[in-house]
């Protein structure tokens, strides 16, 4: 099973797949919309907008690509924001998916630690949660985000969490939008409920990036672990940030 849209083992530039250089750090933005269902079939992917902002030296250069990096993806959340019809004083909910005791898995837990909200606010209209995995709570994410979300009234869910890749270079650096949903666990083949539009009730955007490689992409063979980079813990809290600065940047 694949994560990233351009794993997916298809020549997708015949679907409208173009990839942009970016003029700072090596950066570039792929990007993909499968419009029907006629799209959906051929190209294997859910319809919606497809996003990836790749940053290779990410954790090279420091302070001055984060700042980069977060600003690039503030834009694009704010045109896909109006493309969905959602704007400040929609209710927003977000989720921060995962694992939080495993750091490859945490992704979303920093990202919801790094976005502060006002709940005593009488206007507030921005909240966040994290319903943890299956296997602790008993409970199906889509369940819980779904009870959230119709409670609230919201308009849009964002979905963060960490992906899994089949090439090493890509750990921590391939930062993937859509609006096309999210199943939880899909990337190390414990299928969850996918949350999307459809299922929620309510608009859905998916924020995540790779911190997890199977080593059966790396040898042949039927293995099945998951690897993580060594600096994992730092590379997580980075990424974490790098988004939460985005968020916050489209929300405020």
């Amino acid at each position: 099973m694949f994560d990233l849209i351009d794993e997916c083992g298809k020549d997708l530039k015949k679907f409208g797949y173009q990839v942009k250089r970016l003029d700072k750090f090596g950066m570039s933005l792929a990007s993909l919309n499968v419009e029907d269902e006629k799209d959906r079939k051929n190209v294997g992917l859910e319809i919606g907008e497809y996003y990836i902002f790749n940053s290779p030296f990410i954790y090279e250069f420091g302070e001055e690509n984060t700042n980069y990096l977060s600003s690039l993806m503030a834009k694009q959340l704010n045109k896909v924001f109006k493309h969905l019809s959602v704007n400040k004083n929609s209710k927003i909910l977000i989720i921060g998916l995962g694992n939080p005791d495993i750091a490859a898995d945490r992704l979303g837990k920093e990202v919801f630690d790094g976005i502060d909200i006002d709940p005593l606010k009488k206007d507030n209209n921005i909240y966040k949660f994290c319903p943890n995995i299956f296997f602790s709570t008993g409970i199906d994410t889509l369940r819980l985000v779904k009870m959230f979300s119709e409670e609230l009234e919201v308009d849009l869910v964002i979905l963060i969490d960490a992906l899994a890749t089949s090439n090493l270079s890509r750990l921590g650096t391939s930062f993937q939008i859509t609006t096309s949903g999210m199943t939880p666990g899909s990337g190390v083949n414990r299928f969850g409920s996918r949350i999307c539009k459809e299922s929620v009730g309510c608009e859905c955007i998916s924020i995540g990036v790779p911190f997890m490689v199977h080593s059966n992409s790396l040898v042949e063979g039927e293995v099945d672990i998951i690897l993580a980079p060594k600096d994992i813990r730092q590379n997580v809290a980075q990424a974490g940030e790098v988004i939460s600065r985005a968020i916050k940047e489209v929300i405020k």
